[in-house]
């Protein structure tokens, strides 16, 4: 009875809800040799589905793009196929790839949609025919894109859905999980393929077209500020057109070090992810300890706890002393970084008589207002050129502290002996530049 109960589900139409079923037999933890023939009946259910995967071409993709948006470069990811799973009881089959729950995922390749399902290992998930008969699974999402289901046509980097933590990652950090099955379906190591990463131009030209897809694109903007801001804004300082509602909520959505009230209350650690990790990620890269603070800070504050960011924390760690400085959040490295944070001031406009200028806050990449206006002007005006042309230039300067301002303020650290020069404007940069 077992076995034709097993043989039903495995046999049942696309047309009923994969949403519906839920049983470990609908999970991608069964045999590999039933994964094969599941992915097999998958793309063969009807001849107009069979039309669309077959237009996708014989040739797979050697390179496979960063399917995640934002936030995640190739360098920030780490093999971990084959690694062991639940006691060493069975092996992992896919790239974990750690991100900020909510970040948009889109397809590396023109693909179709043959499955989207919610199981009690993978949580909710999206299975792609791809090119050269490969099939791609993402797993884990917080939720499906919007349009995406049976039969969708997906070009490269239209939307698949939402990280998360959903399935056996419950509770966890948020990541997606990343299969690739080739065409006999077998599952292989994504790892050595996963080596593009899209441009700004076309990341923003992905973001436009999922703003006209979300329910709430306003919402996903403030979103995608709140998180990457640096993207933004370093994309627009190298002249990307950003989607207007881009533009909006870095005009809207305030770009703030951490207080002591958002600071992260629980231990963080390599993997962990969310938002406790973007407030720790602003700390180190407004405290500018060092070149591993540097580092972070052109990458931003991800909220992926990362190599780049556990260097950051060892850096910061040594210079005041904690020992082990092992690159853990705990108690000891939380209370120290909790007794160095001061509540900024409400009030961020600048005093200045046209060539001295005189900061009532520290600034630093991200931060936007008018008091960074009058630091670009300044540094202009002193010879520490924000940019030849453009946003930044002499007469167009800009209320916002990008990349090019950064490499300005390095300028003015290193003239004036500043150490160290890592382009965050702190108390003694602040008073070297009052002084002139």
């Amino acid at each position: 009875m077992a076995v034709m109960m097993l043989f039903a589900v495995l046999s049942m139409p696309l047309a009923v809800s994969a949403q519906a079923t839920s049983t470990p037999a609908e999970g991608w933890n069964a045999s590999p040799s039933e994964v094969q023939q599941r992915i097999r009946d998958w793309r063969g259910q009807s001849s107009e589905l069979q039309q669309k995967v077959q237009a996708l071409g014989s040739v797979a993709s050697v390179s496979v793009f960063m399917p995640v948006l934002f936030g995640v470069g190739i360098q920030n990811i780490s093999p971990n196929f084959g690694d062991a799973r639940d006691g060493g009881t069975r092996t992992h089959l896919g790239e974990d790839i750690m991100a900020v729950k909510g970040t948009p995922i889109v397809s590396p390749t023109d693909a179709v949609v043959i499955r989207t399902g919610t199981g009690t290992g993978e949580g909710n998930y999206v299975t792609t025919a791809n090119p050269g008969g490969e099939t791609f699974v993402y797993m884990h999402l917080d939720h499906f894109g919007e349009g995406v289901s049976q039969g969708t046509v997906l070009k490269q980097g239209s939307l698949i859905g939402y990280v998360g933590n959903t399935g056996n990652a419950s509770g966890g950090a948020a990541h997606l999980h990343l299969e690739i099955h080739n065409s006999s379906g077998v599952a292989t190591d994504p790892f050595p393929r996963l080596t593009s990463e899209f441009t700004p131009a076309q990341k923003m030209s992905f973001l436009t077209t999922i703003f006209g897809q979300t329910a709430d694109p306003v919402a996903l903007s403030q979103f995608l500020v709140t998180y990457f801001r640096s993207t933004f804004t370093s994309a627009a300082q190298d002249g990307v057109a950003l989607p207007p509602l881009i533009t909006g909520a870095l005009s809207t959505v305030p770009a703030t070090a951490p207080t002591g009230g958002n600071l992260p209350t629980g231990d963080l650690m390599l993997g962990s992810s969310g938002t406790a990790v973007v407030n720790l990620q602003k700390f180190l890269i407004a405290k500018a300890t060092g070149t591993a603070a540097v580092r972070l800070a052109g990458a931003g504050a991800t909220g992926y706890f990362g190599s780049m960011t556990e260097a950051a924390l060892i850096e910061y760690q040594t210079s005041v002393g904690i020992s082990p400085a092992n690159g853990y959040y705990g108690p000891a490295t939380r209370s120290r970084v909790e007794a160095a944070v001061t509540t900024p001031p409400t009030g961020n406009t600048p005093s200045s008589n046209g060539t001295t200028l005189s900061l009532g806050r520290n600034l630093f990449e991200g931060v936007s207002g008018e008091d960074v206006r009058a630091l670009q002007v300044f540094l202009n005006t002193h010879g520490f050129t924000v940019s030849q042309s453009g946003p930044g230039s002499t007469g167009n300067e800009t209320p916002y502290f990008g990349p090019a301002t950064r490499a300005a303020v390095v300028a003015f650290q290193r003239a004036h002996q500043i150490e160290p020069a890592a382009g965050y404007v702190g108390l003694i940069t602040r008073a070297a530049i009052a002084l002139i």
